[in-house]
């Protein structure tokens, strides 16, 4: 089988090398690996000759430039989180995604690859890679974070909202993970990141400083810098932990990442991390009264990058964390309150109530308490105030074990611990790849079925 793996950023390198040593080595297939940034296109080329292609300026023939591969409509829909996220022009989009799309749809009919590999998918590479790749039948396998210590997501449809459980009932997710067999823990085969020397990132950075058209030609770059991200880091360091003495009850307000593709994309009632704050601190007072104790803490990643002073200010009542034990909140919190992120599973885990306002494959009523309309809001949040009965608990523990079978998969792409995960990680994109075939047997024989059953 011939796989081919998009490594999104330098940061998921490790974690895609050494995977697909062990798809090589373990399982003899062939892996081929695709990148479109100057700086992780180079540590690719550095630790891998399985790069296609090795010299990033090749990616467009003269011949080729005019050519459009899809219209600035299909492009408009393709940039829509990253444009608004990175800023840019149509225009700019509009060129990136079609470079992109040449390179890919160029690979594909070189290679042809067996299956795709790529980090979340809902990048505009990503788009590229899954239309191309449904136009010739190529299955793809999408990643992310998992939602608890030390997993990763991998899955057919897409990740958190968008993927196979998403879609399904309660009951069939349970029906899927009786079909999934136990997959075998093994070492990992040796892998040593070498990592560019300074010659070489100073390289980099000089042929950035003298591209005048550095960011038409690499939107996706707007508004990154590592000395930005060194300052972020460093501001971060300063903040001060939090020294407060938890409630014996209180409701629990974690905020997730303000752009981020959950908030942005998921998150069909309320629209913004603001939104979603006041939209359930409104209905947490008229239901549980004024003196209700509510603790919010912002999201790691937005400490320096984000500021909520305003709204700090406007509501004096509530207990604002920056820095402070989020097990610990989560062990003590009487309910917690979220869009669709990954402590609202971690809180379904603990059997607290859970009020879930966004999608996510995990915002299923025998599970947590889900609001598909604002005007159902304050009714949850009672029958939450209630507390996990025994029957709601065992349902739990029968979902969440169905995710380790299904969506979960041991690993991480933090470097060296990607290391150990990357056996698991590659078992179960071959076994990915196997239902993949067998869906589309299934698929393929349905109207022979029907026909001999109408016969």
């Amino acid at each position: 089988m011939k796989i081919a793996i998009f490594v999104l950023a330098d940061m998921f390198v490790p974690l895609m090398l050494s995977t697909g040593n062990c798809l090589e080595k373990r399982h003899g297939h062939q892996v081929r690996y695709l990148n479109f940034l100057p700086h992780d296109h180079k540590l690719l080329a550095k630790n891998t000759d399985q790069l296609y292609p090795r010299n990033l300026e090749t990616l467009d023939g003269t011949a080729q430039l005019a050519e459009t591969v899809f219209t600035q409509d299909e492009v408009q829909a393709m940039v829509g989180f990253m444009q608004t996220k990175h800023g840019g022009s149509i225009g700019e989009w509009h060129g990136r995604v079609n470079t992109v799309a040449r390179y890919v749809r160029r690979f594909i009919e070189n290679e042809q690859p067996d299956l795709f590999v790529v980090w979340n998918g809902q990048d505009h590479i990503g788009q590229v890679i899954t239309t191309l790749s449904r136009r010739h039948g190529i299955p793809v396998v999408y990643l992310e974070n998992g939602y608890f210590a030390n997993t990763l997501q991998a899955d057919l449809a897409g990740v958190n909202a968008s993927a196979t459980l998403a879609l399904l009932d309660y009951d069939a997710v349970l029906a899927q993970a009786q079909t999934v067999s136990d997959e075998t823990e093994t070492a990992a085969p040796s892998f040593l990141l070498r990592p560019l020397t300074r010659t070489q990132l100073a390289s980099i950075a000089l042929a950035h400083r003298t591209n005048l058209g550095y960011y038409t030609q690499y939107p996706e770059q707007r508004g990154f810098s590592r000395i930005k991200t060194w300052k972020i880091k460093r501001q971060r360091a300063a903040i001060p932990n939090d020294h407060v003495t938890l409630p014996e009850q209180f409701a629990f307000v974690p905020l997730q990442v303000h752009d981020d593709t959950q908030v942005l994309l998921n998150s069909k009632l309320v629209h913004s991390v603001e939104e979603f704050f006041e939209t359930v601190y409104a209905a947490i007072r008229r239901t549980c009264g004024p003196d209700y104790p509510i603790i919010v803490k912002e999201h790691p990643e937005d400490l320096g990058r984000y500021d909520y002073s305003a709204l700090r200010q406007k509501y004096p009542d509530v207990i604002w964390l920056r820095k402070f034990d989020i097990e610990l909140l989560l062990d003590r919190a009487t309910m917690v309150f979220v869009i669709n992120s990954s402590v609202g599973l971690q809180a379904v885990r603990r059997k607290k109530p859970t009020v879930v306002l966004g999608e996510s494959f995990y915002s299923k009523p025998e599970i947590a308490f889900v609001v598909k309309d604002l005007v159902q809001l304050d009714a949850t949040v009672g029958r939450a105030a209630g507390g996990v009965d025994e029957m709601m608990s065992a349902r739990i523990d029968h979902f969440l074990d169905a995710l380790d079978r299904t969506l979960f998969v041991k690993g991480t792409w933090k470097h060296p611990a990607c290391i150990q995960g990357a056996p698991a990680l590659a078992a179960r994109l071959v076994a990915l790849h196997a239902r993949s075939v067998n869906d589309r047997r299934t698929a393929a024989a349905a109207p022979s079925h029907q026909a001999i059953a109408n016969g």
